[in-house]
């Protein structure tokens, strides 16, 4: 099980979140449901699932309302494997990442699972399949033209925008 990346870089995982208010995001229901969506959009060479003990190691690091998640292995325009989280409480999970300081800007989400994606090239690949970003930066708005819906935790917007690398 390669899911070291995601427990390695809990203050990046911390960031994600999924938003149910926003009906149009792809949805998962399972783990593997995650892992086939990311297969069909990024061309996964492998899926490794997380295990009980994994996911509960990433809880442990103060992240809740989760409950799987896995690795993407060698995705096309890899620059690394892309990491995800299922969530099953939304509440929950946003609240715990606006607490946390991860960097946030770049990870995707759809209505009930969370992507690290690791580069420009997934990112576009994950727009056009539906995931948007989460920002829970203070004072974000998204410019004209962009989609910015809110998130179920004040203070987190979900947007197609990516910040200066749109």
């Amino acid at each position: 099980m390669r899911f070291h990346r995601i427990l390695a870089t809990a203050g990046t995982v911390l960031a994600l979140a999924s938003v149910s208010a926003c009906g149009s995001l792809p949805s998962a229901g399972s783990p593997q449901e995650a892992a086939d969506f990311l297969t069909s959009t990024l061309a996964c060479e492998s899926i490794d699932l997380a295990t009980p003990r994994e996911v509960q190691q990433v809880q442990a690091m103060g992240l809740t309302g989760i409950n799987g998640g896995g690795e993407c292995s060698d995705p096309v325009g890899s620059d690394g494997d892309v990491d995800f989280l299922t969530i099953e409480d939304m509440e929950a999970f946003q609240t715990s990442i606006k607490q946390g300081k991860g960097e946030e800007d770049d990870l995707m989400i759809g209505d009930d699972f969370a992507v690290d994606p690791g580069s420009d090239d997934q990112r576009s690949r994950l727009l056009k399949a539906g995931l948007l970003f989460l920002n829970c930066s203070p004072g974000f708005q998204a410019p004209p033209g962009k989609t910015a819906d809110e998130g179920e935790v004040d203070g987190c917007i979900v947007t197609d925008y990516l910040g200066d690398r749109d």
